[in-house]
């Protein structure tokens, strides 16, 4: 009898894995533009084109997102320039020594370069899991809200 539950639940959960080819939700956190590394035989992955840059031709700028998911924060650099929603979803794997980033705007997946991975400690998942307090503001100042 436990062998069959096992199994049940097995044929449950693997084609649901399946279907949905592996990927793992995150959210787009935050962008910070950097100056592309110069050094030979690096690649110039993302680099922004001029006019996308406030600094006029600097060496190149290039995107760097911070994708969070439930207990990992991942820094990405796309290969190639794209901007995505902050606090936008997103679908990750990981393929090779890349991360695949799927979003509902773009029917091919986006190759990321990963520069950097961190464990989020419990107070980050907890503020996730936490709802944030509701703020109002008229202008610059803080007011009380009005009732639903």
């Amino acid at each position: 009898m436990k062998t069959f539950c096992i199994f049940a639940m097995l044929c449950c959960t693997i084609p649901a894995f399946a279907l949905s080819g592996g990927m793992e939700k995150a959210i787009v956190y935050s962008m910070h533009k950097v100056p592309c590394p110069d050094s030979p035989g690096a690649p110039r992955a993302g680099t922004l084109p001029p006019g996308y840059s406030e600094v006029p031709d600097a060496g190149g700028q290039c995107v760097e997102y911070e994708l969070r998911t439930e207990k990992v924060s991942y820094i990405i650099r796309p290969r190639h320039v794209v901007l995505l929603l902050l606090g936008g979803s997103v679908a990750i794997k990981f393929a090779g020594s890349e991360l695949l980033v799927h979003t509902g705007d773009y029917v091919k997946d986006i190759h990321c370069a990963v520069l950097a991975m961190t464990l989020r400690t419990k107070a980050e998942q907890r503020e996730r899991a936490a709802p944030s307090p509701v703020r109002c503001y008229v202008g610059d100042r803080e007011v009380a809200c009005p009732e639903p």
